[in-house]
């Protein structure tokens, strides 16, 4: 697979990621639930994002590497 249309993966699954976030937000505002998800599911996919963690790697770190890597084989 071409580095490119990695890279495009990747930031379509930040995307997708992004729109669970708000999907999960949006579901459970005003619930029972809400701040349980606010507290563990939420920041978690959050980290994936670059909305987190700063030691964890995250989608963005994962696109910079492949854009800083040469190109390579496969088999």
């Amino acid at each position: 697979m071409e580095k490119i249309k990695r890279i495009q993966k990747l930031e379509e699954a930040a995307d997708l990621i992004g729109n669970a976030i708000d999907l999960i937000s949006d579901a459970l505002q005003g619930t029972s639930e809400e701040s349980h998800a606010a507290a563990y599911i939420i920041p978690h996919l959050e980290n994936w994002i670059g909305n987190g963690n700063p030691y964890d790697k995250d989608i963005f770190q994962y696109i910079e590497s492949l854009q800083e890597e040469e190109e390579f084989e496969e088999d």
